[in-house]
């Protein structure tokens, strides 16, 4: 019974020095990898607002509606292959629009931002995404940058 007594008597000591050198050690470890957020003054960006000179008259977007069931029309005028996901109607029209509209700008009778090919997307509320996406698709083979789209 006495060495019963005893080992209820005693007391653990816990040695807290590794726990102290683990959490130093994390913490060194997270201020070395942690990367500094660069402030937004610093990045080269450019953000939309209003042209420079006021006298800049950009050429019309080039509207691309989808319909109900995913037809795709083009200013107005049906393109044949709407439910086809290549669609390579879209991206042909969208390609000699590009042409002409680079050529423009190559000759120097517009500036890029007068004559740069910009596409409008409405979609309508119950098509289905594949079709947007696939009008995407056909902007970007078409080597379109500038879409925007509008409810």
């Amino acid at each position: 019974m006495d060495s019963a007594k005893n080992i209820l008597n005693e007391e653990d000591d816990v040695d807290l020095t590794p726990m102290i050198d683990v959490t130093f050690l994390l913490l060194i470890y997270f201020m070395v990898t942690t990367m500094l957020k660069q402030p937004e003054a610093e990045l080269s960006i450019q953000l939309p607002g209003k042209p420079q000179s006021s006298d800049i008259t950009p050429m019309d977007m080039l509207n691309v509606k989808i319909g109900d069931q995913g037809e795709v029309y083009l200013n107005g005028s049906e393109i044949e292959d709407g439910l086809d996901f290549e669609m390579p109607d879209l991206v042909s029209n969208l390609k000699v629009q590009k042409g002409m509209r680079d050529q423009l700008i190559s000759s120097g009778a517009k500036t890029k931002a007068e004559a740069e090919l910009k596409v409008q997307i409405e979609s309508s509320g119950i098509a289905e995404h594949q079709s947007a996406i696939s009008v995407l698709n056909a902007c970007s083979e078409a080597g379109v940058e500038k879409v925007t789209f509008s409810f």
